[in-house]
């Protein structure tokens, strides 16, 4: 009875399409329990944990869900079959939802490790989002650097470089493009960002944009420590190609500073991701930067989506994350 048994299994997935390793991981269990905390490391009980274990097919991938509510000491456990990958993630009233995916490591027939191991979800807590200027630029409407080897300021209000250039009317980031392009294995290009004011400046943050809170980078921006400038370089000599930034790479900025009686003033705002540049080949290459400004002259960086000051945006720009 058992060969029996044994042989209808292999005959089921040659018919499938699976293969040994693929029938293998199929069947795997899995099991880890999930540890929620606020920004202060603090347990968090009564927040809705959900989980998918994704599975194979034989042509693709399939997941099947569980979720529950953490206890007293913001932990839940939970266990299925997988094929070793699983998503997880939080959401509670009052807070932003965070998610995150894991991968455990193939002992091969013995199964999946480690075996329960304790993953740790972050909550940070909703406090005062306020309406802003949120923009994926260059995304539907180009931004093209007008040109080359020259300081052009751009409009974060208006959204547009100055005259004569667009519309815009104070040149909150000062851009300057140099590129040389020979063909797609020798080229390179420097885009310097500079600004008008002295106490105007950039900070970079350094955060994975990937998994986690919804809401990213800092709640408030800081008084000191902003630079005059930075650059974004990148260039391909053959097999070897190099870039100054990379996909962890965020910013805050201060634009529009002033001294006031009880110091520097001025508008603060992010930078989520980089300003990148386009197609080298482009005579007058695009840029794309998606960036958040805040109008009332704090230094919170919470924004609410919902309050975009940015009217009728082309849906590929429009800003979704606080």
């Amino acid at each position: 009875m058992k060969k029996f048994l044994v042989i209808a299994m292999v005959a089921y997935f040659a018919i499938s399409g699976f293969s040994a390793s693929n029938a293998c991981a199929f069947f795997k269990s899995t099991k880890f329990s999930v540890f929620v905390v606020d920004e202060n490391e603090e347990p968090l009980s009564g927040v809705r944990v959900g989980v998918g274990f994704e599975k194979n097919t034989g042509w693709s991938t399939d997941s099947s869900g569980q979720q529950g509510m953490t206890d007293s000491d913001g932990k839940l456990t939970f266990s299925g079959q997988s094929n070793g990958h699983i998503t997880y993630g939080g959401r509670k009233d009052g807070y932003y939802p965070s998610y995150y995916d894991y991968d455990f490591k193939d002992l091969g027939a013995f199964g999946w490790e480690p075996w329960n191991p304790e993953l740790k979800v972050v909550m940070r807590k909703i406090e005062n989002p306020v309406p802003m200027y949120a923009r994926h630029a260059g995304m539907e409407r180009e931004i093209r650097v007008p040109e080359l080897n020259k300081d052009i300021g751009f409009d974060l209000v208006v959204s547009d470089w100055v005259a004569p250039f667009g519309e815009g009317k104070n040149a909150d980031l000062v851009l300057n493009l140099e590129k040389n392009f020979i063909n797609t294995k020798s080229f390179w290009a420097v885009l310097t960002l500079k600004f008008s004011n002295i106490n105007d400046g950039i900070i970079k943050v350094k955060e994975n944009l990937d998994g986690g809170s919804i809401f990213k980078l800092p709640r408030f921006a800081p008084d000191y420590g902003y630079q005059k400038s930075i650059k974004f370089m990148r260039s391909r000599s053959g097999a070897n190609i190099k870039k100054s930034y990379s996909s962890d790479d965020n910013y805050l900025f201060r634009i529009r500073s002033k001294e006031g009686d009880n110091g520097i003033v001025g508008l603060y705002g992010k930078i989520r991701g980089v300003i990148e540049v386009g197609d080298l080949r482009d005579s007058n290459p695009e840029i794309y930067f998606k960036y958040y400004l805040n109008p009332d002259g704090t230094k919170n960086l919470e924004f609410d989506p919902s309050q975009n000051l940015f009217k009728k945006l082309p849906m590929l720009e429009q800003v979704k994350e606080p």
